[in-house]
C-alpha cells in the first residue's frame, strides 16, 4: 500500500443496508463486493507520477536507483502528484479508522513517505513490469504496529493508472510465529552446544596435542643447537620462533573452542591456501618424517579462501593427521607412504581441498559415523577431529565428505567459500 496527498474519494459510498442490493437481479454490485472484501484493498491515483515517471525515462535517465540517491527529495516530491481515491471496509478496520473520512484525513500520517517501499512502485513503473509487492510495517490510529506484505497490478495503459489497486496482507502472525520459531531455533542450537561441553573438553586434548608436541620438539631441536661445542645461535633462533609461532597457535585453538561453544561469529579473512596448507603440513612434518612419509602439495596458483586460518588449519592437521594413522596401519613404507593435499578452484564460488592418503581405507560401517563423536577408526582414537572438522566447515558454509575409501586409500574433500559473500549470514 503507498503513501501520498490526501484527498476526497472521487466515489460516493454507496453501501447499502444489510441485506439489500443494488442490482435488480439480487446479486451483490461490483461496489458492494469492493466493500465488503475480507482483503484491505486501497484504491490509488498514481497517474501523475506516472506521467513523471515516463518523462525521466524520456530524458535519458537509464538508473532510477541512482537517480533516488542522486535526488533524496523525489519520494517527496512525487508524493504530492499522488492521492487516495478508495478504501474498503477491510482497510479502515486494519487501520482502526471508524469511517472513511477518519481515515483519509489521516492517511498522510498513516501512510508517510517510505523510500523503501515507494521505489518498488516506481522502479516497477520504470521498467514496465506488469506487478510489485513489497513490505512495511503500518502504524494505526491506535498507535499498533502493523507489518504488512503490499501487492499491486500496473496496467499497460497510463490512463488506468488513476485507479490502483493495492491489496494489503496482515503478516503479524506470521512474523510472531516466524519470531518465535527463529529463538526456538536459536535455543535449541545452544542447547545442542552446551551438551557438546564433555565432548568438547575431549576435544581441547586432542586438538591442542599436535601444536603441543610440535613445541617440544622445536625446543629440543634448540636445545641442541644450542649445547654443540660451537652453539649454531641462529638454527637455535629458528626453531625458538617455530615453537614461539604453534604456542600462539595453541592459544588460538583454545579460542576458537571457546567461541564456538558461545556461538561467537567466524572470524574469516581472505586466506592464501598455499600458505595455510603450508603451515599445516609444517606443523605435522616433524612425525611425518619420523614414519617416512612424503607429503605432496598441489595447489593451484593463486587460489584464496574465505575462511578463519586457525580452523582451517585444524581441519587440515586432523585429516593429515588421520592420514597418517592410516597409512601406518596399512604397513605401508617406501613411496607408497604418500600423504598429498590438493587446493582447486570451483565454478560454484567455492574452493575445493583434497587430502588423499595411501592407508587401510575406512570400512563401509564406519564411513557413515565417521563424522559422528566418539567415532574413531583408529584405536586409542578419541574420535573427535572429524566432528570437529564437520563443525568448523560447516560453519563456514562448505560441507566435508569421503569423495572415495578403499584398502589402497582414502579422498577427503571440503570446500569452503572464496568471499564473504557466500559466507552464511550467521557467520559474519
Amino acid at each position: 500500500m503507498k503513501d501520498a496527498k490526501a484527498a476526497t474519494p472521487v466515489e460516493p459510498d454507496t453501501r447499502l443496508a444489510a441485506g439489500e442490493s443494488s442490482r435488480a437481479d439480487g446479486l451483490a454490485s461490483p461496489d458492494e463486493l469492493f466493500r465488503a472484501a475480507p482483503i484491505p484493498i486501497l484504491i490509488e491515483d498514481w497517474s501523475r507520477i506516472k506521467q513523471r515517471i515516463d518523462s525521466l525515462r524520456e530524458s535519458g535517465v537509464r538508473d532510477l536507483h541512482t537517480y533516488l540517491d542522486e535526488h533524496p527529495n523525489v519520494i517527496e516530491e512525487l508524493r504530492q502528484l499522488h492521492s487516495f481515491v478508495d478504501a474498503n471496509d477491510a482497510t479502515l478496520s486494519l487501520f482502526e479508522a471508524a469511517s472513511q473520512d477518519i481515515f483519509f484525513a489521516w492517511a498522510n500520517r498513516l501512510l508517510p513517505a517510505n523510500r523503501l517501499s515507494n521505489s518498488q512502485v516506481l522502479h516497477a513503473i520504470f521498467e514496465g513490469r506488469a506487478s510489485c509487492q513489497g513490505e512495511r510495517t503500518l502504524t494505526t490510529l491506535g498507535g499498533q504496529q502493523v507489518p504488512i506484505v503490499w501487492r499491486c497490478s500496473l496496467p499497460k495503459e497510463a490512463d488506468q493508472y488513476r485507479r490502483l489497486h493495492f491489496y494489503a496482507f496482515d503478516i503479524t502472525e506470521y512474523k510472531e510465529n516466524s519470531d518465535r520459531l527463529e529463538a526456538m531455533r536459536a535455543e535449541m542450537a545452544r542447547t545442542a552446544r552446551v551438551s557438546t561441553v564433555g565432548q568438547l573438553v575431549a576435544s581441547i586434548t586432542h586438538e591442542i596435542s599436535q601444536p603441543l608436541s610440535a613445541i617440544r620438539t622445536s625446543l629440543e631441536a634448540a636445545l641442541r643447537w644450542l649445547e654443540r661445542p660451537k652453539p649454531d645461535l641462529e638454527e637455535a633462533l629458528a626453531s625458538m620462533r617455530y615453537a614461539l609461532r604453534w604456542s600462539h597457535d595453541t592459544s588460538e585453538i583454545c579460542h576458537r573452542l571457546r567461541s564456538f561453544l558461545v556461538r561467537a561469529p567466524v572470524e574469516a579473512v581472505e586466506l592464501d591456501c598455499a600458505e595455510i596448507v603450508d603451515s599445516a603440513t609444517r606443523l605435522i612434518a616433524p612425525e611425518a618424517g619420523k614414519k617416512a612419509i612424503t607429503i605432496v602439495q598441489e595447489i593451484e596458483p593463486g587460489i584464496t579462501a574465505y575462511a578463519d586460518r586457525i580452523q582451517v588449519q585444524q581441519v587440515l592437521i586432523n585429516l593429515l593427521i588421520n592420514g597418517m594413522h592410516a597409512i601406518e596401519a596399512a604397513g605401508r613404507g617406501g613411496r607408497d607412504a604418500r600423504l598429498r593435499v590438493r587446493a582447486l578452484s570451483r565454478d560454484t564460488g567455492l574452493t575445493l581441498i583434497e587430502v588423499i592418503d595411501t592407508g587401510c581405507g575406512i570400512k563401509p560401517a564406519q564411513r557413515e559415523a565417521i563424522f559422528q563423536p566418539f567415532s574413531s577408526n583408529t584405536s586409542g582414537g578419541m574420535g573427535m577431529g572429524l566432528p570437529i572438522c564437520k563443525s568448523i566447515v560447516e560453519a563456514h558454509g562448505g560441507a566435508i565428505w569421503i569423495d572415495a575409501t578403499s584398502d589402497e586409500g582414502t579422498r577427503f574433500c571440503f570446500t569452503l567459500p572464496r568471499s564473504a559473500r557466500a559466507l552464511p549470514a550467521q557467520a559474519h
